[in-house]
């Protein structure tokens, strides 16, 4: 029994199958086990020791720190373990025809794949913390990948941005066969827009002159912050967004309305915030006033 024991340790020793010149397929499966479990042990090991000397500032740090580790240590661990399945000349034709069957079955959508991920990390595409529209989903990307990206899903519901909570993945093929729109975090905010009936007999300068004053005074973005983003996109892009400051526009509807149509500039991600804040701060203004009557059906 213990001699039994002894040679099938010696079988499955990392260390006598790594200095075998020739192993079988089982034999091979064994050792690429061996290496997985040391790659992922070694793995952790960094992540510890480099949170132990310099902790991560935010998790958006944390989580670029831990994709580098992972890139790195996955190069070097390939260039490293190839030499050592390659060096079994009898299993290299089982290899290579497993290789060649996987490139024939997915060889337009890996193709494809990488195309995308080299228009992702180029100049014209986003990265993780961007919001993009795809195929008509919206979200924040938090995950770029070789294969695929992920975004946290936004709703639907253009008036308040508002996340869903649920992971979408997008294989890259997807920013090659779909437009995409990017709101990217160099130019992070949106123009938002919403209406104020009144009815006709209201006072509609004075109630136009308050939303002026309101959005004015609750304006989030300064404009020394828009025309300091606007520089930095011009760099890429010739972008002229015009009036950047906010305004309110008053027009007579068929209906015999007063329609006020209040647009400001937003971070995206402020959108029904401050769309609350503005809205509270209108019906307080509206409030103190008996000459404007706000339409209701």
């Amino acid at each position: 029994m213990g001699n039994e024991l002894r040679e099938f340790y010696l079988d499955l020793n990392p260390l006598n199958l790594l200095s075998q010149a020739s192993r079988n397929f089982a034999e091979t499966m064994v050792l690429f086990g061996y290496m997985v479990l040391f790659a992922m042990l070694v793995y952790k090991i960094v992540l510890f020791l480099v949170e132990r000397i310099k902790p991560a500032t935010d998790p958006a740090h944390e989580y670029n720190r831990r994709k580098m580790v992972r890139i790195g240590l996955t190069l070097v661990f390939g260039i490293i373990y190839l030499p050592v399945f390659f060096s079994s000349l009898s299993f290299l034709p089982t290899v290579l025809g497993l290789a060649a069957a996987g490139i024939v079955i997915s060889l337009k959508e890996v193709w494809l794949n990488m195309v995308g991920w080299f228009m992702i990390m180029g100049s014209n595409g986003f990265k993780v913390g961007d919001r993009i529209e795809i195929d008509s989903i919206k979200g924040d990307v938090v995950n770029i990948g070789f294969l695929k990206f992920t975004l946290l899903e936004i709703a639907q519901d253009a008036r308040f941005e508002q996340s869903t909570n649920r992971l979408i993945h997008f294989p890259n093929y997807n920013v090659v066969l779909h437009r995409y729109f990017v709101v990217s975090e160099t130019m992070d905010f949106v123009w938002d827009e919403f209406r104020i009936f009144l009815t006709l007999e209201s006072n509609w300068e004075k109630a136009e002159k308050i939303c002026s004053q309101i959005l004015n005074e609750e304006l989030v973005l300064v404009p020394e912050l828009v025309d300091a983003k606007i520089r930095e996109m011009s760099k890429n892009y010739l972008v002229r967004l015009g009036k950047t400051t906010p305004i309110v526009y008053t027009s007579l509807e068929p209906e015999g309305l007063v329609l006020l149509s209040l647009r400001y500039l937003t971070p995206i991600r402020s959108k029904r915030v401050n769309r609350i804040l503005i809205s509270k701060e209108i019906l307080k203004k509206f409030k103190e006033h008996d000459d404007i009557h706000i339409y209701s059906h």
